[in-house]
């Protein structure tokens, strides 16, 4: 396994500057977490000790306020980062991460890794680079939910994971549509009218994870349509 995790760590966004000889020194021990499906990861404001990279599975995070109920805030999949907080020098967790399913991570030490860059100054500024490249991709989407319909947004997850497909094309989902619905900011109940409504777009979906998209360049243009309404 830990030559899996630092191939994959070497091909992580955030980590691509860094030589492959190098990695082994800022990782923590274990290298390797495995965490059990529902497993509460760490909560909201604890110290942030350790950055993380999803190897395998789905990593909750979780927002909690004064007299409110939690609040999803991002479900994250493998190739991902989850605890930024701990390249802040005594920063601690705003949310709380919990494992969706059963999850497997590397885990990298804050300390050795704030030394590393502390001598590397261009590595430093690419590793911002690349977390500004994350975070504006959670802008967009979180955009996304907030500007289109609940049609659309489905529309476009959909056309996301056909990738540079134009034609007909099948795609999986990456899990549960309960979870998906969370993902996307609405009821499962909304899901399964929006997958209805798609219906007459040429998307067939049906008990399982595979989706078939009669025409994936007419569904991009209806996930930017304006007049679909939820």
């Amino acid at each position: 396994m830990s030559t899996e995790a630092l191939a994959v760590l070497a091909r992580a966004p955030l980590f691509t500057m860094v030589p492959r000889c190098d990695l082994p020194t800022i990782l923590d021990d274990p290298m390797v977490l495995d965490i059990a499906e529902g497993e509460l990861w760490f909560a909201q404001g604890a110290p942030a000790r350790r950055l993380f990279l999803i190897l395998d599975g789905t990593v909750e995070l979780t927002l909690t306020r004064d007299y409110c109920p939690p609040e999803l805030l991002a479900r994250l999949g493998a190739g991902e980062t989850v605890g930024a907080e701990a390249l802040v020098a005594g920063g601690r967790h705003a949310a709380a991460a919990s494992a969706a399913v059963p999850t497997a991570v590397v885990a990298i030490s804050s300390e050795r890794l704030l030394a590393y860059l502390d001598r590397r100054f261009d590595t430093a500024l690419a590793m911002i680079a690349a977390m500004a490249g994350s975070l504006r991709g959670q802008i967009k989407e979180i955009t996304e939910l907030k500007l289109q319909s609940t049609t659309e947004r489905l529309a476009s997850y959909l056309c996301e994971l056909a990738g540079t497909d134009c034609g007909r094309a099948a795609v999986r989902l990456p899990c549960e549509k309960r979870l998906l619905a969370d993902r996307l900011g609405m009821e499962p109940a909304t899901l399964s009218r929006a997958f209805a409504k798609l219906r007459d777009a040429g998307v067939e979906s049906g008990r399982g994870d595979r989706v078939v998209i009669a025409d994936v360049a007419a569904l991009r243009r209806l996930g930017d349509a304006a007049e679909m309404v939820a």
